[in-house]
Formats: structure tokens, sequence, C-alpha cells
């Protein structure tokens, strides 16, 4: 793996040894910006000469300002792109750790543990090109604000474009179905996910409209799949806004029985928090979408308190199992056990278990060791445009086929 020698990089040790020891590996890979502090106190002194950074390493346990209250004060201050914590704590701490930084707005690129090696080194640092593009708006960005009536126009012109996440068996690697996912292709910002535009389509009142083009489109879609011998089920998602439609199912219904898709081909995922926004409305209208024959998802499982009482009151086919559970639970025993027992729970409960957040051959192992159904994540697949599925069928699965055994 080849490491970028330019990073800029601190190392956060109270231990003169182990600080030295990172320092010799830094320069062993040709890391020539690099910067060393002994605690956080110190780390927030240097930070103010050296501007910046590329990458954190930091140690937790530390005299006068310990990792944690360090961690905290960079994603404040915005001066480090990256980070990674390097201790001997255990997996539970360590886990809790990596969830705050994210949820500073930190990327954390890992966590070695000490002794540091220099093979772990590496892919951490390896890491920091593809997963490290800050989460922030560009300056572009941040100064264009659209209107309603420029959303309004997108959808009605043609500019938003749905690319399909494949799903596939993990005992065998078959594709079972996909997730339509929208963007936006606007013409001065350019490719927009969906974070960016779907709440300004709540309160503009235009969630309804967004929602109808995607199913149109998806289903449609679909219709061309099937009518190519791909027999195959399509996943939307449902804003918090479009439950409480009253009308919901019935529209749902007459979209797809004009565009000549069965019901039960159709998934729509709904997060716990989109049912709690209008307990009575969302309950109705998932009763009838169920009795119409739709498939129901549980999105994002294993992130709410209630998920388990969503489960006893809401006519689930599917529980899709958050990518916090699933990615990197062969590493972290605690997640491993809430991954399987989650499985577990699915199967005694008759629901199709999808494990989303399969980043790599580790997660997948486990995922289709612990007899999860069905996997979704980058390791499968990236996001596909339509017209891309059947060369991806053909060309992009050999890695997810079980090995034949050999007749010798």
């Amino acid at each position: 793996m080849v490491v970028n020698t330019e990073l800029s990089i601190m190392v956060v040790e109270d231990s003169a040894a182990q600080r030295l020891h990172a320092v010799d590996l830094l320069a062993h890979l040709g890391i020539t910006k690099v910067f060393e502090a002994e605690n956080g106190c110190h780390a927030l002194e240097v930070l103010k000469d050296c501007g910046k950074l590329d990458i954190m390493m930091t140690d937790l346990e530390m005299p006068d300002m310990d990792g944690v209250e360090l961690i905290r004060h960079i994603a404040e201050s915005q001066q480090v792109n990256s980070l990674i914590v390097v201790s001997s704590r255990e997996t539970s701490i360590l886990s809790t750790v990596e969830t705050m930084a994210r949820e500073h707005g930190l990327t954390v690129l890992g966590i070695a543990q000490k002794p540091l090696s220099y093979d772990n080194l590496v892919a951490l640092l390896g890491k920091f090109q593809s997963d490290s593009a800050p989460d922030h708006e560009s300056e572009e960005e941040q100064s264009y604000r659209f209107g309603a009536e420029e959303l309004k126009q997108a959808i009605r012109n043609k500019q938003l474009i749905l690319h399909y996440q494949p799903k596939v068996t993990s005992h065998s690697g078959v594709m079972r179905g996909v997730e339509a996912l929208v963007r936006w292709q606007h013409p001065e910002l350019g490719l927009l996910a969906p974070a960016r535009f779907i709440a300004f389509a709540e309160d503009n009142g235009l969630i309804d409209e967004l929602t109808d083009w995607v199913l149109e489109t998806s289903l449609k879609q679909l219709r061309d799949w099937h009518a190519r011998g791909m027999t195959i089920s399509t996943a939307v998602n449902l804003s918090a806004l479009s439950l409480s439609t009253p009308d919901l199912a019935d529209r749902i219904a007459a979209v797809t029985n004009r565009i000549g898709i069965e019901p039960k081909y159709l998934v729509l995922e709904i997060t716990e928090t989109a049912v709690m926004s209008d307990l009575a409305l969302s309950l109705g209208t998932l009763a009838r979408l169920r009795l119409k024959g739709f498939g129901l998802s549980i999105d994002d499982f294993g992130t709410g308190f209630s998920s388990m009482q969503q489960l006893s009151r809401i006519p689930f086919t599917e529980l899709k199992i958050d990518r916090s559970l699933v990615h990197g639970a062969s590493e972290k025993p605690h997640l491993h056990v809430m991954l399987q027992s989650t499985i577990e729970m699915g199967k005694k409960l008759h629901l199709t278990t999808v494990a989303e957040g399969v980043e790599n051959p580790a997660d997948w192992q486990l995922i289709r060791l612990l007899g999860c159904d069905v996997a979704q994540g980058f390791y499968v697949s990236k996001p596909l445009a339509g017209d891309g599925l059947p060369n991806w069928l053909k060309q992009g699965t050999q890695h997810l086929r079980p090995a034949r055994p050999s007749n010798g």
C-alpha cells in the first residue's frame, strides 16, 4: 500500500519511548512533516504554530488533558482533518471514543493497539486519501442556497437521477434486489447527495412530489429489468412526512398498478424516527401498505432506543441492520455479539435480515458466518446507474461467490 509522504502528522503521546517509536515508524515511511506533543494541552500549543494538520495520532490516557478532551478541542477548531487513536485500552472504550469523534465531525481512520506496528500504521495511513474527504461543505456550497422553486424545477426537468445499490444473498452472492438512491445533478454545484436536499424538500412542501418521482422512475427501471429476466426487488426510502399523508398507500398502489409491478417487488424502507413523527397516521399507513402486499423494512436498526418496540407493533418484513453494528464487527467483540444477537432475533421473528455497511472482506465473511440473509455495501458494490447493473452482474460479483471445492 502506498502512503502519501507529504502528509502532516502530529503524534500525541505522554510516553517518550512510545512517542519516539511512532516518530521513527513515520520517518521510515518517508514522512517528514511530523510534530510531537506529550499531552493534550501541549498538542493544542503546538497546533497554534503548525496550523492545519492532515492527521493526529493520539493516545487516550495522558496527564493534564487526556485524549478524549483533546479530540473535542480539535473538532471544534477544525484544525485536524483525520484522527488515529493509539491505545491499549479495552475495545468498548475505544469504540465509544471512535463514535464520539465521528459525531464531532472528525474522520476517524481507525484504532491502533499499542505497541504500534509498522503494518498497522501503513494500513491506517493508506486510508487517508479514500476515507478522509472533509464532510464540510465547500465555500461554493456554503455561499449557494437554492430555493424551493429551483428544486421543484429540478424534479420536473429531469435534473434528478437514481443510482441503485445491489443487495445480494450472503450465502451465494446472488443479487436479490437494489436500493434506489436519489441524486441531484445540480447545474452549478454538481452531483448532490440526498443529505443536501431531502430535508429542504420536507421543509418546503416538496417531499411528496419528490417521493412520487422516485417511485415512478425506480419502478419503470424495475419493469425494464424484469423484462430482461432480472426478477429482483427495489427498495425506496420513505420520509416521515410521507408516512403522515393519509393517501400514501393508495398513491403507491396506483403507481405500481399503472406501471405493471407486483407489490411484492417493492420494499419501502422506514426509519424508526419516521414512524414516531405521527404515530397514529404512520401505523395506519404501514398497515394498509402491508395489506396491499408491499414489503416493509425497518431501516437503520440498532441506532434507536425503541427499535424493539417498533418491531412489536409494525408488520415489518425486513430488518435492515445499521452499518454501525456491521462494519468492523469482526475486530470488535462487543459489536460482534450485538450483530449476532440482532441477526438471531430477526430470524426468530421471520424477518429477512439485511446487513448494510459491508465494506471489506472481513465484514462479508462475518455476516456470512452469522447467517445474515442479505448484504449491502461498498464491498458488494457501490451504487450504480440503472444501465450499469447488467454489466455488474456479469463482471462484478466474482469476489462474492463461494469458492468451489477442488476435485484434487
